[in-house]
């Protein structure tokens, strides 16, 4: 190979934006597992960088916390996958592949905003708070798409369920609510469209 070929053959640099993208796909988990105690080395040996390369992409940790944070409230991806579940499955079949979703989602919330009040992230959180509820609405905007088809089946408004749904997922995934332990997304779907009771009449 001439010295040409291995020079195109070599990856081209990463823009600014798929930097920093390529930093938070590795970082995001590394936080969820291990909370902001994560140092920079451990963050820029997870995504195989330098050190030095996060600041150039970051101005501090802090910026990178909120960063990741944001990354996990976008709706976008669960949108995604929502909307790929396919309508053709029953109606438990999709609000189960919904739960798994929705769980998968919720499960990084709750790691990375509980970051938010920690001593290592000293920044005012009120618009990190109004960009989870915003991500939060356009979730509900997004289940009450998938039970439209099922309109006439259910007894409340698609949105209304969507809040149930989103709700026992929510309770379902947080450690500090999910007592005495955590359910599986078949068993949450039986209990919203069966009830707790064996008979309700």
């Amino acid at each position: 190979m001439s010295a040409v070929d291995t020079q195109k053959a070599r990856a081209r640099p990463l823009s600014p934006e798929d930097r920093r993208a390529a930093i938070l796909d590795a970082v995001v988990p590394l936080l969820i597992d291990h909370g902001a105690a994560v140092t920079t080395a451990e963050m820029a040996e997870a995504a195989g960088i330098a050190e030095g390369t996060i600041f150039r992409v970051f101005p501090d940790k802090a910026s990178l916390l909120h960063a990741a944070v944001e990354r996990t409230l976008d709706p976008s991806p669960v949108d995604a996958e929502l909307s790929a579940i396919d309508p053709a499955l029953p109606l438990a079949d999709r609000l189960e592949a919904a739960a798994d979703i929705l769980a998968g989602q919720f499960e990084g919330m709750t790691a990375l905003i509980g970051m938010l009040r920690s001593p290592h992230d000293d920044q005012p959180h009120a618009e990190m708070h109004r960009t989870a509820k915003l991500s939060m609405a356009k979730v509900i905007d997004s289940l009450a798409r998938l039970l439209e088809p099922d309109r006439d089946r259910l007894n409340v408004e698609p949105s209304q369920a969507a809040l149930f749904i989103r709700g026992l997922v929510f309770i379902n995934v947080n450690p500090m609510l999910a007592t005495p332990g955590r359910m599986s997304s078949r068993q949450l779907v039986d209990l919203l469209l069966n009830g707790i009771a064996k008979d309700a009449h």
